[in-house]
């Protein structure tokens, strides 16, 4: 099978499994109690906005740009940190509240945003502003704490425990580096003779299929963790049967 083939075989499997996974938490959100309601909307709504960069990185891949393919492989990767930072935590009120301040950081975040988008859209900004001000209001009515940061949180607990499948946060440090504009100058520059000339840079098309199948698999993991969902064995299975040999 061709390179392109894998390719477009490998982001079929990646969405059916983001859709089985989907359609399984929004099942069982019908049917969960009221303490794991939350639990599972926040999953949902994380695996619904995760297709968006999936897709996105697998075309970035198919247009040969990989650096930007992994950029976007690092929202998966970090979202599916948090979700098990949550899911991690065996006391369930330590765990309750690790969630409340996952859900004050996101509005922290959003009303970050509205007030940057009114800064530069003067005619929208007091919709952006009241929709700020509404952000922050609910994130004060819920006794949240500031989250510390996430490599902090990661060093005290660990991903779900298989030897073949790969270092969570290692991943996201590669997707770090291609999310901020590296200077590789003193790799990318060569001296021939008395002139210096540019090098092609190095083809990271088999490392950025491979990141955007792992994350896609560390994110359903995660959430089926969370939610108490899904078959840990199942997945291991599919990576080593269908995903590796199209790596």
């Amino acid at each position: 099978m061709s390179k392109s083939n894998n390719i477009k075989s490998l982001q079929k499997l990646t969405d059916d499994l983001l859709g089985e996974a989907l359609k399984k938490i929004r099942l069982g959100r019908q049917n969960s109690s009221e303490y794991m309601d939350e639990y599972f909307k926040i999953t949902e709504y994380i695996l619904y906005e995760a297709k968006e960069y999936v897709d996105g990185a697998w075309e970035m891949i198919k247009s040969k740009r990989c650096d930007a393919s992994l950029a976007l492989s690092r929202w998966v990767l970090e979202a599916s940190m948090n979700l098990w930072w949550v899911a991690a935590e065996k006391n369930s009120s330590e765990r309750s509240q690790r969630n409340v301040d996952l859900v004050g950081e996101a509005l922290r975040c959003e009303a970050n945003l509205l007030d940057g988008l009114a800064e530069f859209w003067p005619s929208n900004a007091k919709a952006f502003k009241n929709k700020a001000k509404e952000a922050r209001k609910v994130r004060n009515s819920l006794s949240v704490r500031r989250l510390g940061k996430l490599e902090g949180r990661m060093q005290s607990i660990k991903p779900p425990s298989n030897p073949n499948w790969p270092n969570l946060y290692s991943l996201f440090r590669v997707c770090c580096a291609e999310a901020h504009p590296n200077l590789k100058i003193w790799e990318r520059y060569q001296r021939v003779g008395n002139a210096i000339v540019s090098i092609k840079p190095y083809d990271n098309k088999n490392i950025a299929c491979w990141m955007v199948a792992a994350s896609t698999l560390y994110l359903v993991s995660i959430s089926y963790c969370l939610t108490k969902l899904g078959n840990a064995q199942q997945l291991n299975k599919w990576w080593k049967s269908k995903v590796v040999p199209l790596l």
